[in-house]
């Protein structure tokens, strides 16, 4: 009840703030504007905050440097405003009278970028200060792009310890980097803002303010990410509308749900918006106007009935150490283990060394391309193991050359996952292979996804490794990384999407009606989910022409952090396989006569996959693949010599009979 009351008082907090504020609000990603056109990404954004001016008259501030004369010109030429100026207030400035009158003489308020803690320290508790807030409530319109976004909000992210990185912040939201304040200007009470959201990979951090806060300040609030070269306007009465050739997301904890204790970011279903240009959302109740197709997924069962690891990242560090020995021990270490690989053997080489240092009983390397797609000594391989781990395959040699062709290699591999129960190591980028979708192009620098089917072991579901990509020791974060998992969802009508890093990888298994994925490592796992969502691609353009980044805008989704050991279902589960309790597993099968002398004949229940015979000491003399459940074997073709045989005879659910013959 406690709870129930705490959350109305917040929600009523937020409501009667933002039905008491006079004035507008126009938050900007960031990048480049495009101040030639009036087809432009942010032509409609910038003659909105002119519009709702009184006198349209717009300073642009910063804390150190003027603006271009350039710019000073678009807002006059291109968006009606009577008088632009620029000015710089530095610390000595921050209080200068004569000043900051003239500054309060115009009702637009344009704050440029750079470095918020620049603002913070030098404005903050200054007639600058007073200056902004009487604007404000007189009515006026503050704009503020990248670093000017961030001041804008309720609660500050004012960044006093330099920058704040995802991937450190979603494994500790009490990281030193993490500096919350609000105690500056705080026009927008219950909020806090993020720029760059997609390019930069902020969508962890902007959840683990909102987690750091709630920790210690006892307080929800909602985040709001703006995409560079994107704006949102808010309006007096709450109703924001998004413009530009990006996405703005906004995240708010749902009902009887909470940040579960930390360090790391852990929360089941984040509620997420993501609006696009032209769509809109009101800021009291969260109702989101404009989107009209649905992007709901068909219900489709989950029916893999292999035990299905996949990691982040290629390194041989990191959660693949734990992976691998986790892999090696599971069912029955001596399994023999296929590792399929590209035309480069050496990282799979580094995976088979330390995969033998985990004592695996055998560990064999085969190319998975064009060239071994019909190799009968890979078939046999296949048909004989039931541990397969994928590694550093490049997507096209793979699925077109090998997986998508006909060939008994090939033949053997599609059977054996459809027919058998086995278990599946994906490594780094060809961790992507085990969904629904593959998606391409993730690495770039571009949101220009590519999409291509995957080998559809979980249903439904497109998976992004290096979701933190490193470069000289720093994160690089990639715009295509953290924008494809949304494109996919929206525009392949996917259930979930997975972002996977370097510290953390996900075990599938069904079990029972149930179909879940485990996390492990040291870093959450973030899973974005649709129920019943609409949504449409990103359609604008930075010049109004061209094409559109490959980004996904949606009413609503729900975001998730799990951390090590937390366990996620993703639906239904009803396997086509035939499960068995224990491995290996006998069968009735009949081999006569016995003794033999010309002609070995074996019946089974199941149909056989193979049979094998080996002498009393262990050595191999016989192998061959069946289909059906009789076999026939001319032993007079064997040249085996008299004594004592061991039968082994494997059906195509891995259930294994061996049985002694003696040869005459």
């Amino acid at each position: 009840m406690k709870y129930v009351y705490n959350t109305l008082l917040i929600i009523l907090i937020s409501f009667l703030s933002l039905q008491a504020q006079n004035g507008k609000l126009l938050i900007i990603g960031g990048g480049s504007e495009n101040i030639t056109s009036t087809t432009s990404w942010n032509y409609e954004a910038f003659n909105w905050a002119v519009d709702q001016s009184s006198n349209k008259k717009v300073a642009l501030l910063h804390y150190s440097t003027t603006s271009s004369s350039s710019f000073e010109n678009y807002f006059v030429n291109y968006c009606g405003a009577s008088d632009v100026k620029s000015f710089a207030v530095t610390t000595s400035d921050a209080n200068n009278a004569a000043l900051i009158n003239e500054i309060s003489e115009y009702d637009v308020f344009y704050f440029r970028g750079g470095d918020q803690y620049y603002y913070y320290s030098d404005w903050k508790g200054t007639l600058m200060e007073d200056a902004i807030h009487r604007k404000f409530d007189e009515g006026g319109v503050l704009c503020g792009t990248s670093a000017g976004l961030a001041i804008l909000s309720g609660v500050t992210y004012n960044a006093e310890n330099n920058s704040a990185y995802s991937d450190v912040v979603i494994k500790d939201f009490n990281d030193v980097s993490i500096t919350l304040r609000n105690d500056f200007l705080e026009v927008m009470p219950g909020f806090i803002f993020d720029s760059h959201f997609t390019e930069r990979g902020r969508m962890g951090r902007l959840i683990a303010f909102m987690a750091n806060w709630k920790n210690n300040q006892g307080e929800d609030l909602v985040g709001i990410g703006v995409d560079e070269i994107t704006a949102l306007a808010i309006e007096p009465d709450g109703n924001a509308t998004a413009y530009g050739a990006g996405t703005v997301n906004i995240f708010r904890i749902p009902e009887g749900k909470e940040f579960y204790s930390g360090p790391e970011v852990s929360i089941d279903s984040l509620k997420v918006t993501s609006l696009i240009h032209g769509k809109s959302i009101d800021l009291n109740t969260f109702q989101v106007s404009g989107y009209t197709n649905s992007t709901a997924p068909e219900n489709i069962k989950q029916d893999s009935p292999h035990k299905i690891y996949a990691s982040g990242i290629e390194l041989l560090g990191y959660a693949n150490v734990d992976l691998l020995e986790e892999f090696v021990n599971d069912y029955n270490s001596n399994e023999r283990i296929i590792i399929f690989t590209g035309s480069d053997l050496t990282q799979a080489n580094s995976f088979k060394d330390k995969l033998q240092d985990l004592n695996a009983s055998e560990v064999n390397i085969y190319r998975a391309d064009f060239s071994t797609h019909n190799d009968q000594e890979l078939a046999n391989a296949i048909s004989s193991s039931r541990k397969f781990l994928f590694l550093a395959n490049n997507t096209y040699d793979f699925t077109s050359l090998f997986l998508n062709t006909s060939g008994v290699a090939a033949d053997s591999l599609k059977s054996a996952l459809k027919n058998r129960k086995l278990v599946l190591g994906f490594i780094g980028d060809n961790a992507r292979f085990c969904g629904a979708k593959i998606i391409g192009n993730y690495l770039s620098s571009d949101a220009n996804a590519s999409i291509s089917e995957g080998m559809n072991l979980i249903k439904n579901t497109a998976i992004i490794p290096k979701t933190f990509e490193r470069g000289n020791d720093i994160t690089d974060l990639w715009n295509g990384t953290n924008s494809a998992i949304p494109y996919a969802l929206v525009n392949e009508q996917l259930l979930h999407g997975i972002w996977l890093n370097v510290e953390n990888y996900i075990v599938y298994q069904g079990e029972q009606d149930k179909a879940k994925i485990t996390v492990r490592g040291n870093s959450p796992v973030m899973i974005l989910t649709q129920n019943n969502s609409k949504g449409e691609l990103v359609s604008q353009t930075y010049s109004g022409s061209g094409s559109p980044d490959k980004k996904g805008g949606y009413d609503h989704m729900y975001l998730s952090f799990l951390k090590d050991q937390e366990e996620y279902f993703l639906g239904d589960y009803e396997s086509t396989v035939t499960s068995v309790q224990e491995y290996p597993a006998k069968v009735y099968t009949r081999i006569y006569p016995n003794p033999v002398k010309d002609k070995l004949f074996i019946k089974s229940q199941k149909d056989i996959q193979l049979v094998c015979i080996y002498n009393i000491i262990g050595t191999l003399k016989f192998r061959a693949n069946y289909l059906y459940n009789e076999a026939e074997i001319d032993i007079n073709r064997l040249n085996l010599t008299e004594g004592v045989y061991m039968v082994e005879v494997r059906n195509w659910d891995d259930e294994i009979d061996v049985q002694k013959i003696i040869i005459k």
